[in-house]
């Protein structure tokens, strides 16, 4: 039987398919995406902080002059990612990766020029924008697009790469600057960028599999689709999303988790040095994105055949159990143990906020709900050390600003239990 004369040309698989051509080639793209996220956060979010110490030492700038830098580079990412949203519904994601790679190019090249820190404000602007091209948004775009039964497994996959970029190019990023300078080593990262976000983009991740005559997760053609929401296809503005429950719920229960895990994250050091010495406090640091790859790579595997919010809600609770560990203990092996608990639950908050947008809003409208709701939980994520700062210093220290994380972090748990799938208004469709 003929194809209908109207239909699209099936297009051919990239060439780097050959390489296991059985292989479903959304496997393809989860690899693409586990190095673009070592790139992307690797240096457009860890780096940010190496670059400012790395200022700091080699200018002679004072930290008060530098130290709004991270403030502009948090609410830039915030306001970019909505428009970023909006521009992966409508054209995909490879576009604003593309973009974003070129402006964190430039981003990096001109960081390594500058003669004063107000040129490091305009510097962060660029370089947060880039950010918020290349990472979350449009990366967990493509993981929803080419999966659906196997999209928790594969966003975990993909955004390992998040974790292990900071792992490895924090230190080298940080040893290029000491030794070679911030502007030698602004240009070695700048040309990482280009040697791998750039023709991986080009040459490898595809928007989806329906123009190479597949379906999301590799299932036949003549299968039943894989099941999305209600009336996905015709998608919501931003104005009909935050007007539902659903988004209101998932803002405010992601929001306060946030609290907790920023507001822990920052501190984290200088409370375990409260009764640990130096190095058995770096230890404790350290132990928690190396438990951010162990516990996204465990929640992966499970997360797709249980209620996302279920498994979303047992995160919270266990990062409210790892800070009350924190609060209780004085002594180095529960303090540990309850950093180790910590870094299981941190690496996969990100991914199931990710999910639950997808899985509530549908994919035709993925990246417009997921910027918005990014720039409105990233409030909680500025307050969170502010929060723990100012308890600690007004009412007796770390464990008075811990338990006000654990109360934060139950009610977010309590709060994600009750999101519901989200209904249209009569009248606005």
């Amino acid at each position: 039987m003929s194809a209908a004369p109207d239909a699209a040309p099936v297009q051919a698989l990239p060439s780097i398919h050959r390489l296991q051509p059985h292989l479903y080639y959304g496997w393809f793209v989860v690899a693409a995406g586990f190095a673009l996220s070592f790139v992307s956060v690797g240096i457009g979010f860890y780096g940010q902080t190496v670059f400012l110490d790395g200022l700091i030492r080699e200018n002679g700038w004072s930290k008060a002059s530098v130290s709004g830098a991270s403030t502009v580079y948090f609410i830039t990412t915030g306001l970019v990612g909505i428009g970023v949203g909006r521009i992966v519904d409508r054209f995909g994601a490879r576009l604003p990766i593309l973009v974003g790679a070129f402006a964190m190019i430039t981003a990096l090249l001109w960081l390594g020029t500058i003669e004063t820190p107000s040129e490091l404000y305009l510097v962060y602007l660029l370089l947060a924008a880039s950010f918020a091209m290349t990472s979350a948004i449009p990366q967990s775009s493509l993981m929803n697009r080419w999966f659906v039964r196997e999209r928790a497994r594969a966003m975990s996959l993909a955004q390992t790469g998040v974790s292990v970029g900071g792992l490895i190019l924090v230190p080298i990023a940080t040893t290029l600057i000491a030794t070679n300078g911030i502007r030698n080593a602004t240009t070695w990262l700048a040309l990482l960028v280009a040697a791998v976000v750039v023709p991986l983009t080009l040459f490898v991740v595809r928007e989806g599999p329906e123009a190479f005559g597949l379906r999301p997760d590799g299932d036949a053609l003549g299968g039943l689709p894989p099941a999305e929401p209600e009336d996905s296809a015709r998608g919501w503005t931003g104005r009909e999303a935050v007007r539902t429950p659903t988004f209101q719920l998932l803002a405010l229960s992601f929001g306060a988790i946030l609290i907790c895990q920023t507001g822990l994250a920052v501190h984290h050091l200088h409370l375990l040095r409260d009764h640990l010495g130096t190095s058995a406090a770096a230890f404790g640091a350290a132990t928690i994105p190396v438990g951010s790859i162990v516990g996204r790579l465990a929640v992966g595997r499970f997360a797709d055949r249980i209620d996302k919010r279920r498994v979303t809600a047992a995160l919270f609770v266990t990062q409210a159990a790892s800070l009350a560990g924190l609060g209780l203990s004085t002594h180095p092996t529960p303090l540990l143990l309850a950093s180790v608990l910590f870094g299981l639950t941190i690496g996969s908050v990100f991914m199931m906020q990710s999910l639950l947008v997808a899985d509530l809003f549908g994919l035709a409208s993925f990246g417009t709900v997921l910027g918005l709701l990014n720039s409105l939980t990233s409030i909680g994520g500025g307050i969170g050390p502010l929060l723990v700062g100012i308890v600690a210093e007004r009412f007796g220290g770390y464990p008075s600003a811990i338990w006000v994380l654990f109360v934060s972090g139950l009610t977010a748990a309590s709060l994600v239990l009750f999101i519901p799938r989200p209904e249209r208004r009569r009248g606005h469709d």
